[in-house]
């Protein structure tokens, strides 16, 4: 098993939810940027046991981001970091959809809101 994040849970929670607040691409983007963060830079996790990850993350239906956050999070605290990391890793991306939801208007008046919500017929 890999050392625990210098500074403990409290720096692997922030680490993952600041990349949950900035990372942009894709699954595939955001693991890069994991794995060039966590691995390369900060040396938290070494290469075999984040490909691993990537590898059993690739297996499961799901998010992939989210779910090799979660390894990375066990590998460090079991489940107590998987946990944590994965509440920081999605939480920016949650808040988000709910800023959105509830500045949304529902009046039926509204032709944006009416328009935004039913599907338009194909041709």
């Amino acid at each position: 098993m890999d050392q625990p994040s210098p500074g403990g849970l409290r720096r692997l929670v922030k680490s993952f939810l600041i990349l949950g607040a900035t990372g942009f691409g894709g699954p595939i983007a955001t693991v890069g940027y994991m794995q060039r963060d966590l691995v390369e830079n900060r040396g938290w996790i070494d290469r075999e046991n984040f490909l691993n990850g990537v590898a059993l993350g690739q297996t499961m239906p799901g998010p992939l981001a989210a779910q090799v956050t979660m390894w990375v999070g066990f590998l460090q605290r079991r489940a107590l970091g998987a946990l944590a990391t994965a509440v920081a890793f999605i939480a920016p991306s949650f808040l988000f959809v709910l800023a959105v939801a509830a500045s949304t208007p529902t009046s039926p008046d509204c032709r944006w809101s009416r328009r935004s919500s039913t599907a338009s017929p194909p041709g």
